[in-house]
């Protein structure tokens, strides 16, 4: 058996906040992962002084559709964090670390992973946490409303067959591909566990949170789509590991108002804000980045299913080339940095040379089309709904200089816009890759809807699985052969990497970190200014 873990069970370890900005699909048209709306701004009445306070403006609604936070992506687990623990939680240097769970072990195959879970933790509805509750927690994963659950349920990238319960504190989870590193699976909003009066009543939870975190929610000064304050619960079991009594969420979704907040101090941090607002933050206040989103086009057809050009790789290879990405960073995505491979510049995986070997030659592509039997050139087209997005309108007229047609085609609903990954060989829009790529392939790129038509590539199956069931050097190298093998048979064709910005008043606060490379914030991490 193998023992990741033993630490001591008395020392709480923090949980984290992640928060993910928009996440997927389109062609034109993008679908944010996390609840949204509300309106453009609130208060807090909170009677805590401003030292024992810390106040968010926050570019959502953070409870949207209530307070179970499955219903919501990794995004909201900066708010969620608070109310709610996970199994475990992502830290600021993009390790995993438990947090309801105090040590774990896999078996020789890496198929089952048993976890031994923290005593003394209590939810809000009176109940402690038992393997009993876990279970009950999980066995929701193919609850298809349950946003939260797509790598663990049946067919994700993470995919669990069964969980047992050998005795109060002990939960077997039984895996359907072998997991090496079980907990980069089993974090934060994936895991977060509920108490059982809200399992046995999950409508409770529209109004009535049932988390064992360090806060609970102060209804009285708390007005949905505007305002939310938690209060800090002294009798957490680790609510001395956070820094404030109150911690209050201001939904400011207009961007201007929304950096406007910790300019002028009526917030202390402001996330996500808007690239077109960094410059104002940055000059006024202090700025906090973190990278992780590629924008660009995933391959959707690689066997020619909707347009025969696109079976041949050497044909996506020349549409890489044909993207001068400098220009379009400079044009239009001040701060973004130029990409042609999937992996983020801090992941492990990512390899300089590739943005060489793939990036800007459209000679380079003429002879790849040439080579493909397309010397004349071909056309394709991609469906937006309304208009197509500047990248789009200046990435046509690259390829067309290189013989290459992108036609748009008008969606006439969001509908036609979703379907597009069984109609076109190609969408556009961000993807939230962050620091486990490997994952995000297995559940997306390869086995998920950007491969409608089931198409097989030895080289990127061989070392997705070594990835996902490696550690060690033998992990990075795999996780650099998986990168490689997707830039070389164009499975994704990246144009740039965004950045996540977060603004934030220094005089009251300490730089917020982010955790590793994905662009949430380690809420119980933040601290005062020194």
């Amino acid at each position: 058996m193998k023992l990741f873990r033993t630490p001591d069970p008395r020392a709480p370890r923090r949980p984290t906040l992640m928060r993910t900005g928009v996440a997927v699909l389109a062609t034109g048209a993008l679908t944010s992962l996390a609840a949204c709306g509300g309106g453009d701004g609130g208060g807090s009445t909170s009677s805590q002084s401003a030292s024992d306070t810390l106040t968010f403006a926050y570019d959502a609604d953070a409870a949207g559709t209530g307070y179970d936070p499955l219903e919501y992506s990794q995004g909201q687990f900066t708010f969620f964090s608070a109310l709610y623990d996970s199994l475990f939680v992502t830290q600021p240097d993009g390790t995993v670390a438990p947090s309801l769970v105090t040590e774990f072990s896999n078996n020789e195959d890496d198929t089952q992973t048993t976890l031994t879970l923290r005593d003394g933790v209590t939810f809000a509805d009176g109940t402690e946490l038992t393997a009993e509750v876990v279970k009950a927690n999980l066995d929701r994963r193919n609850d298809a409303d349950l946003e939260a659950y797509g790598a663990l349920a049946t067919g994700g990238a993470s995919e669990i067959v069964d969980v047992a319960t050998p005795d109060p504190q002990t939960v077997v989870i039984t895996w359907a591909q072998p997991q090496a590193s079980p907990e980069n699976a089993l974090t934060d909003t994936a895991v977060v566990i509920v108490g059982p009066e809200g399992l046995a009543d999950p409508a409770s939870l529209e109004t009535n949170p049932d988390g064992s975190g360090a806060y609970t929610l102060n209804a009285g000064e708390t007005t949905r789509a505007s305002t939310y304050t938690l209060d800090k619960n002294a009798e957490a079991w680790n609510a001395d590991e956070w820094a404030y009594d109150t911690v209050v969420f201001n939904v400011i979704t207009d961007p201007q108002a929304l950096a406007n907040a910790v300019v002028s101090g009526q917030a202390d941090i402001a996330t996500i804000l808007k690239p077109t607002t960094i410059d104002m933050v940055e000059q006024r206040s202090s700025l906090a980045k973190v990278g992780g989103t590629i924008v660009g086009f995933p391959v959707i057809d690689k066997t020619g299913a909707t347009n025969p050009a696109f079976a041949d790789e050497r044909v996506r290879q020349a549409i890489s080339h044909a993207i001068d990405r400098e220009a379009i960073v400079e044009q239009l995505h001040p701060g973004a940095q130029p990409t042609a491979q999937l992996f983020p510049a801090d992941a492990a995986g990512f390899d300089p040379a590739l943005n060489e070997e793939f990036g800007y030659d459209p000679e380079r592509a003429r002879e790849l089309l040439a080579e493909a039997g397309l010397a004349d050139g071909f056309a394709f087209d991609i469906t937006v709904l309304g208009q197509p997005t500047e990248d789009q309108v200046v990435i046509q007229s690259q390829l067309a200089e290189v013989g290459i047609t992108m036609n748009f085609v008008t969606a006439t609903s969001t509908d036609q816009v979703f379907a597009a990954v069984r109609t076109d060989p190609l969408i556009y829009g961000p993807m939230a890759v962050r620091g486990r790529a490997a994952g995000w392939v297995a559940g997306v790129l390869y086995g998920g809807f950007m491969n409608m038509q089931g198409a097989e590539e030895p080289e990127i199956a061989s070392a997705m699985g070594a990835a996902l069931g490696s550690t060690g050097e033998a992990k990075e190298q795999a996780l650099s052969d998986l990168n490689r093998a997707i830039a070389e048979h164009g499975w994704y064709i990246p144009v740039y990497e965004d950045y996540a910005y977060t603004g934030y008043n220094a005089e009251k606060v300490a730089e917020p970190p982010y955790a590793g490379t994905n662009n949430y914030l380690v809420l119980s991490e933040v601290e005062p200014a020194v």
